[in-house]
């Protein structure tokens, strides 16, 4: 027993020290092979490689990135159609409308127009055939702002009036006011040829002061053409005898000591046609025009709607007379709408929608024209900011707009949300009523900063179709949103003044920005790191998302392969017979092959899936691996240790795992580390190529498009570079591994 107990501890003990002696050399070879400055430099690239490839769950921002497409806020902008800088704007709350289009013979909006605060009153050309070159601008004329007041604006109106021939024409009229009571308005008419740079000249402007402060800036009787649905105007100037109706006339809305008034002015030349005072004497907030284009030449619809305090009022616009009255149990705010199609023909469903308040909570509510009769749409315990609505048809518009603390609410009947949409909170308030385009069934939303939304009034999956931040300068804003119909092009486009003087014209549709550059803070708020591909995929986490798969990929296929050479290897290094001669001549043949031509015949044969890519570059990489280590099986083999062996009775299986096994392992993982980079260079290149499928997220199949289009190497360098320095590092790496292994495994190379 003590014998035996004995021997157990002996072999214990031999245990003990055969690992010891392991551990020893494991220490020698790798101090070996940390002294290698390519060994130590592949092994460190490769632990970051495998630290990003376990958190790339966490580092993802999108998981889906195969199939997530950055939504069209972040990847879609307008386009700049013109621009110009008149100097000295004064964008603030008062200024209603500090820039405004017209329209020309049917064609749609040739110019915009602006006012400074000084009172130079611009014109500036969209670059149409009949009209000054693009981006040409031209001082129409100037009025004296009188000390200790303001302008309010601008507004330019279209009338049809009879020529001396004959024949109707179409004037654009341009009326400006200050808010000591001076209204401008001034006929516009070009005296350039249509193809020359010329001038835009205005006829001599008439000049009407109404002895009132003015609450707001004037309305005229024609509305204001910022819809690209141009009207048909049949209607003549006011003055010529015979036409009935309001057309071409100015009110204002003023005050004095003596009360508030409701003035009305003939368009040329301005005169006081009559004066009403109003019977509500809160303050005014809001006054609006119904009936533009009324088509039933009856002037009794035509109306003005004015609210102040809790009331709201209807005053026929042909003599001022009261229509009706009506005093809510909440105080009127100023933010009304009315959809564009209620100017067109009289029906008892044409309403006007404003928003009111009780102090604790918001409400809007439509009141038709007819009667006053209201209806509740929509209410929330936050401000609201500002409403907009759709065009309009047979009956209540199919969609309203209700901005309330940066959350856009689409409401497709009274009391029904249709749904919701955040706003950013860092470009200012958003005071400014949105604008409808008809054909595009589209907001234009802006922020007093400069943020511009363009909301799709069905939303859907991407309810915004795209976005843009315009830069109005430090502490700067911007007008309110134009909407104008660009007779160059015919197509719609906006317009707004910034505080920094410029006046900027953008097409009211977007083009798609991708690829898109990095972005950290997107309108949409996802970070897009390093931007966007040509499809709007997020490329971060398509990069990131790659780490996995190119490591199982590159692990697999060195495994395999290596796991294939070795078992050949050993059996036509030791062996002598058929079977050894057979096996060396079918390695020789697949060895000789092209391997680039082998492998894309094979992934063309096979289904190109994940497996069999992997089956496929393992296939390929054993020939030359088992090459390789038969030639050090042989020369192992003929070594004395070996013959030892034999004699001392070891078997053949024994000899190959204690003896040849051991003496090649260094350089199994030398040509490990060859097969892996090589595995990822092989599916890098069928993807690059197509053959392999680009449903497999690796940085080959980032790369593809560039097959086609080498340009996106230059034009889009954040996500071409990417992928391929991590391919290129991934690779060099393991070679740079390999070095340092064999110099381990091979003295003669090794450092002294």
């Amino acid at each position: 027993m003590v014998a035996e107990n004995r021997k157990t501890g002996d072999l214990r003990e031999l245990r003990k020290k055969r690992i010891q002696f392991r551990i020893y050399q494991f220490r020698k070879q790798w101090s070996i092979f940390y002294r290698s400055g390519y060994g130590k430099i592949g092994f460190y690239i490769i632990v970051i490689f495998a630290i990003i490839a376990l958190l790339s769950p966490v580092l993802e921002v999108h998981h889906d990135a195969l199939s997530y497409v950055a939504p069209s806020i972040d990847t879609t902008a307008p386009t700049i159609l013109t621009h110009s800088n008149v100097g000295n704007l004064a964008i603030n709350k008062d200024m209603s409308s500090s820039v405004a289009a017209s329209t020309t013979d049917d064609v749609g909006s040739n110019m915009v127009y602006t006012v400074t605060s000084s009172g130079a009153v611009y014109g500036i050309s969209l670059g149409s055939a009949r009209s000054i070159p693009l981006n040409h601008r031209v001082n129409l004329f100037n009025i004296t702002v009188p000390p200790g007041q303001s302008v309010l604006g601008i507004r330019v109106f279209p009338l049809e009036g009879i020529s001396f021939s004959g024949q109707i024409q179409m004037t654009n009229y341009v009326m400006v006011a200050t808010s000591g009571g001076l209204i401008t308005v001034a006929g516009l008419s070009w005296t350039g040829g249509s193809s020359g740079v010329g001038s835009l000249v205005a006829s001599q402007p008439q000049t009407y002061d109404t002895g009132l402060s003015l609450a707001s800036l004037p309305i005229s009787s024609s509305f204001p053409v910022d819809t690209s649905v141009i009207p048909s105007i049949p209607y003549q100037n006011s003055e010529l005898s015979g036409i009935p109706g309001d057309y071409g006339s100015i009110f204002a809305l003023g005050y004095n000591t003596t009360g508030t008034y409701l003035v009305k002015l003939s368009d040329e030349p301005l005169a006081l046609l009559w004066s009403e005072k109003l019977t509500n004497s809160s303050a005014i907030n809001s006054v609006s025009y119904l009936g533009s284009y009324y088509q039933d030449q009856s002037a009794i619809h035509q109306s003005l709607i004015i609210t102040a305090g809790n009331t709201i009022q209807e005053y026929y616009a042909s003599n001022g007379t009261l229509a009706w009255s009506k005093t809510m149990p909440y105080t009127f705010t100023g933010q009304y709408t009315i959809p564009s199609a209620y100017q067109s023909s009289f029906s008892s469903y044409n309403s006007i929608f404003e928003v009111m308040s009780d102090g604790s909570a918001y409400y809007v509510y439509g009141f038709y024209q007819a009667n006053g009769t209201d209806f509740e749409v929509f209410n929330s315990p936050n401000m609201i900011t500002t409403i907009s609505a759709s065009q309009g048809g047979s009956g209540l518009p199919s969609s309203l707009l209700v901005i309330s603390n940066y959350t856009g609410y689409v409401i497709s009947a009274p009391g029904v949300i249709a749904g919701t949409v955040t706003l950013s909170s860092s470009y200012g308030d958003y005071k400014s009523a949105p604008v409808f385009i008809p054909s595009l069934g589209t907001y234009i939303i802006t922020s007093q900063k400069g943020m511009i939304y363009s909301l799709s009034a069905s939303l859907g999956k991407n309810p915004f179709t795209w976005a843009t931040y315009y830069n109005p300068g430090s502490n700067g804003n911007i007008s309110a949103p134009v909407l104008l119909l660009d007779a160059s092009s015919g197509e719609e486009a906006i317009s707004f003044a910034a505080s920094n003087g410029n006046v900027m014209v953008y097409s009211a549709n977007g083009v798609t920005r991708n690829p898109m550059p990095p972005e950290l803070h997107t309108p949409s708020g996802t970070m897009l790191l390093l931007g966007t591909n040509t499809e709007g995929n997020d490329v971060w986490s398509q990069f990131i998302a790659s780490f996995p798969p190119d490591w199982i990929v590159g692990i697999s296929v060195g495994l395999i392969g290596i796991a294939i050479a070795l078992v050949l290897g050993m059996i036509i290094g030791y062996y002598r017979g058929f079977v050894s001669v057979a096996l060396d001549t079918v390695t020789l043949v697949i060895y000789l092959i092209p391997g680039l031509a082998l492998l894309i015949a094979l992934t063309s044969v096979l289904s190109p899936s994940f497996f069999n890519i992997i089956w496929i570059l393992s296939f390929l990489s054993w020939p030359f691996t088992t090459f390789t280590i038969l030639g050090i099986i042989r020369s192992i083999k003929q070594r004395a240790f070996v013959e030892a062996a034999k004699v001392s009775g070891a078997g053949t299986m024994q000899i190959l795992r204690r003896h040849m096994l051991p003496n090649i392992t260094p350089l199994l993982i030398y040509l490990t580390a060859l097969n892996v980079s090589g595995a990822v260079g092989g599916i890098a290149t069928l993807q690059f190529l197509g053959v392999a499928p680009l449903t497999i997220l690796t940085w080959g199949a980032m790369l593809n498009p560039l097959e086609n289009n080498f340009y996106l190497a230059a034009s889009a360098p954040w996500w071409v570079i990417p992928p391929t320095v991590a391919l290129t590092l991934f690779i060099m790496a393991f070679i740079f591994l390999s070095r340092g292994v064999d110099e381990v495994v091979n003295p003669r190379i090794r450092r002294r």
